[in-house]
């Protein structure tokens, strides 16, 4: 695809699905918290059914059409997602975030349901076939370190959405200060990787 001039920072969450270093917002659609339900509805109705039963099997075949649906719902927008990010950007920065890890932890439904894994496949996927280039960056500190400054503590993180640097005083929303900080560890230099400077908005 034609070079844009442009990169991006990725920080993803599950209260939003993303937040870009030039302030953009996707939402997190929860596909599967909207669907749980009508899910536990279904899968209490198939609990009751005898075993090896006609009924049963129909009750099966319907859980399973709830979780197939849901699934195609996030591959969805997940590829719309990608799609986006690719045909505006030379160089996409995200975390290298240890997904498989995150999901066996408190947060496991929703990171289940946010899907970043197949997001981030998808995304370097597109990617590759457009010639753009996407980087997995150490996720360490980005939360707490000042975009502006560089100052690093933990009590620069306010809240979940809010960061004051007790050093400058910067302000911003906590998300966005982190993508800024993941697209500065992935270009240093200011540029999209061809030598080209990228542009922020």
């Amino acid at each position: 695809m034609p070079e844009t001039g442009s990169a991006v920072g990725l920080d993803l969450g599950t209260t939003h699905f993303l937040i870009t270093s030039n302030g953009e917002v996707k939402d997190n659609p929860r596909f599967l918290q909207s669907t749980l339900k009508k899910l536990r509805v279904a899968q209490r109705s198939l609990s009751r059914k005898k075993r090896g039963s006609k009924r049963r099997r129909k009750a099966k075949q319907h859980v399973a059409r709830i979780h197939r649906k849901v699934a195609r719902q996030r591959l969805d927008f997940h590829h719309k997602a990608a799609r986006s990010l690719v045909n505006q950007h030379d160089l996409i920065a995200h975390e290298d975030l240890n997904v498989k890890g995150m999901g066996q932890g408190n947060l496991a439904r929703s990171i289940h349901d946010v899907g970043w894994g197949q997001f981030l496949n998808l995304l370097s996927l597109k990617a590759a076939d457009a010639g753009r280039r996407v980087i997995g960056v150490d996720p360490r500190f980005t939360s707490q370190r000042c975009s502006k400054c560089g100052h690093t503590e933990k009590a620069n993180r306010r809240s979940q959405a809010v960061f004051v640097c007790v050093s400058c005083g910067h302000e911003a929303n906590a998300d966005h200060n982190a993508a800024l900080n993941i697209l500065g560890r992935a270009a240093p230099s200011g540029h999209n990787g061809r030598g080209q400077p990228y542009a922020v908005v």
